[in-house]
């Protein structure tokens, strides 16, 4: 027989789970402790802020980690930039729990968004609040970097320009900075050192 599907970690789950303590039963009534466990969703695929968004609405706590990284965005007149987009950690993955003790997960699994609650077994995966601690605190760090500093883009990398002007000119980073990369590169047969954005040059 499934876990039941009521309270913090459903009022029948005793036995252990692969994410660490077993899920101990929480008393009646009032606000779930902030040590309670969560669930974790399976989402329709690029579905996650969806499932997020209405988990959200019916009342769940739910938590969707995201990273920030860069991407290569087209132009309508062609060219190209880099800019910082969030995305999520896990793709597909997010992890929810009830609001009070008397919530049912049971739907959850009809959420628009949500494909499926992840089991082991019979019984739901578990995340402790440690973990899930642990993950918020690597997603604050993470996108609190200035990508620019954190990228590849480092001195030594050589790398091609992008920018229209210099556009498929090849040279090596000489410096970087929080705002301006420093490539050393052969313009005319002369050394040249070119000051560009971070979205300017590409590794090669």
């Amino acid at each position: 027989m499934p876990q039941e599907e009521t309270g913090c970690h459903g009022r029948a789950a005793h036995a252990g789970n692969a994410f660490g303590a077993p899920a101990t039963p929480v008393g009646l009534g009032g606000a779930l402790p902030a040590s309670c466990a969560w669930y974790v969703a399976y989402t329709d695929a690029r579905q996650e802020d969806t499932a997020r968004l209405n988990l959200e609405r019916q009342g769940f706590d739910a938590y969707l980690p995201l990273y920030k990284t860069r991407k290569r965005v087209p132009r309508k007149d062609g060219s190209v930039i880099r800019t910082e987009v969030f995305e999520p950690m896990f793709p597909r993955y997010m992890f929810f729990r009830p609001a009070n003790e008397r919530q049912s997960i049971s739907p959850a699994h009809s959420t628009r968004g949500v494909s499926s609650i992840v089991r082991f077994g019979v019984q739901f995966a578990l995340i402790q609040s440690a973990v899930i601690d642990a993950i918020r605190q690597q997603e604050s760090l993470r996108n609190a970097l200035d990508l620019s500093m954190a990228s590849t883009l480092r001195p030594g990398t050589r790398v091609r320009v992008t920018a229209q002007a210099f556009e498929g000119l090849e040279g090596l980073i000489h410096a970087v900075s929080a705002q301006r990369i420093v490539v050393l590169m052969e313009i005319l047969g002369r050394q040249a050192r070119l000051k560009v954005s971070p979205d300017a040059i590409e590794p090669v």
